[in-house]
C-alpha cells in the first residue's frame, strides 16, 4: 500500500496582515477602551492596502487604483474621528463617508466603461425591491440620527447621496453579469450600508461592545472584499457570453 501523501497548500504570508489586524480589532473591542479603536482600526486598513499594493506590483498589473487608495485614507480618517468623539466630529465624519463612497464609485469607472446594458433589463423586480429596502434602511437610520442631532439635517444628505450612488454603480456592474466576480461588489456595498447605519446607531443609542466588534470586523471584511475584486477582476476581462449578448 503506497504511503499517503498530504498536499499542504502554503498560506499566502500577506494574509497574515488581515488575520493580524482582525485579531487586534477583536482584542481591542473586547478587552480595552473603545477609544483605542481610533488607532487600531485605521492601522487595520493599512494592513489591507499593503497586500493590495504587493499583488498589483507582483503580478505586474496596471498601476494601483488611486481612487481606491484615497478612499481608504478617507475611511481611516473617519474611523479615527468616530472613536474619538462621534457627536463632535459628526459633520467631518459625514464628509469622509461621502468622499469614500464617491471615490469607491470612481474606482469602478473602468469597469463601467467596458460594458453597456439596456436599462429596461436592469430595472427588474429584484432591483426595485432591493433598492426600496436599501433606501428604507438609509432614510430610517437617518431619521434616528436627526432625532439625536437635529442640526445634522443638511450634512447627513452627503453620505446618503454617496451611498445611493455607490449602490447604483455596484448594482449596474452586478446586473450586467459581465464580470465573473461581480457578486463581490454587491456584498461590499451591502456591507458598507449596514456598517455605516449600525455605526451611527451604536454610537448614539446602543454603546454595545459586541456590536462594536461586529461593526469593526464587518468594516474590515467589506473593504477586503472590494479590494479583492479590484485585484482579481481585470476591467477588460468581460465574459464572452455577455460580449455576444451585448
Amino acid at each position: 500500500m503506497p504511503p499517503l501523501i498530504f498536499k499542504i497548500t502554503p498560506l499566502n504570508p500577506l494574509k497574515y496582515f488581515i488575520y493580524l489586524s482582525s485579531a487586534a480589532v477583536i482584542i481591542t473591542s473586547l478587552f480595552f477602551d473603545l477609544k483605542y479603536l481610533s488607532i487600531v482600526l485605521p492601522i487595520s486598513l493599512v494592513f489591507i492596502i499593503v497586500p493590495y499594493l504587493y499583488e498589483i506590483f507582483s503580478r505586474r498589473l496596471n498601476m494601483p487604483n488611486i481612487y481606491f487608495l484615497v478612499s481608504v485614507v478617507c475611511l481611516m480618517i473617519a474611523d479615527y474621528m468616530i472613536y474619538t468623539d462621534f457627536t463632535k466630529n459628526f459633520s467631518y465624519i459625514c464628509i469622509c463617508i461621502f468622499l469614500y463612497t464617491i471615490l469607491s464609485s470612481l474606482a469602478l469607472k473602468e469597469y463601467v466603461f467596458e460594458i453597456k446594458i439596456k436599462w429596461k433589463n436592469a430595472l427588474s423586480y429584484p432591483f426595485i425591491i432591493a433598492s426600496l429596502l436599501i433606501c428604507y434602511l438609509i432614510f430610517s437610520f437617518s431619521s434616528l440620527i436627526i432625532d439625536v442631532l437635529p442640526d445634522s439635517k443638511l450634512i447627513i444628505s452627503l453620505p446618503v447621496t454617496g451611498l445611493i450612488i455607490y449602490y447604483l454603480v455596484s448594482y449596474y456592474l452586478y446586473v450586467s453579469d459581465a464580470y465573473r466576480y461581480g457578486i463581490k461588489l454587491l456584498v461590499a456595498i451591502i456591507t458598507c450600508v449596514a456598517i455605516v447605519a449600525l455605526t451611527s446607531m451604536n454610537q448614539l443609542y446602543l454603546q454595545c461592545d459586541s456590536c462594536t466588534l461586529f461593526i469593526a470586523l464587518g468594516h474590515i471584511l467589506g473593504i477586503y472584499i472590494f479590494m479583492r475584486f479590484l485585484v482579481i477582476q481585470d476591467p477588460k476581462d468581460v465574459q464572452d457570453v455577455i460580449k455576444h449578448d451585448l
